[in-house]
């Protein structure tokens, strides 16, 4: 597994960094401009392919909770379509990936370990919402991973 970071132009993203930047109303992180910067110098961001069902499982959670109208919700969901990103399928060698980094990050389900898989697959930086998996992922020398309310 790798543990140091080889540089790429490639970026890996979960649904969090997505969400929040559709629904930045909604949330208190607003990582838009991060987004629109990597595009601008030049990184192809890259997704697992269960991406669009998890973003949209969040925005539906944002609706249910009455933090954002059903209206809102649906644009949302039309603007994830919108970030240019590549989703990447899942495949044999990627999800065994993903289990043995479940196993290091010690979770009981691969979903963030799709990512951190995709990411070492990639040689590519990953930057999640999900500041346990970061506090983790530095546990482990892992420097390839970040946080996105990071400055």
């Amino acid at each position: 597994m790798q543990k140091s970071w080889r540089a790429s132009t490639t970026i890996v993203i979960d649904s969090n960094v997505a969400v929040w930047t559709v629904l930045p109303k909604a949330v208190t992180i607003h990582p838009a401009n991060r987004l629109l910067n990597w595009h601008q110098q030049g990184y192809q961001l890259v997704v697992p392919d269960f991406w669009l069902a998890e973003a949209t499982s969040v925005v539906r959670q944002f609706v249910y909770t009455k933090t954002i109208t059903m209206a809102e919700g649906n644009i949302a969901i039309a603007d994830l379509f919108t970030l240019g990103v590549e989703i990447v399928p899942l495949s044999l060698e990627l999800c065994q990936s993903a289990f043995a980094w479940a196993a290091q990050f010690q979770q009981s389900k691969v979903y963030d370990s799709l990512y951190v898989a995709l990411a070492e697959q990639r040689h590519a930086e990953f930057w999640t919402g999900d500041k346990r998996l970061v506090n983790r992922a530095k546990q482990l020398k892992l420097e390839w991973i970040h946080w996105v309310g990071e400055d």
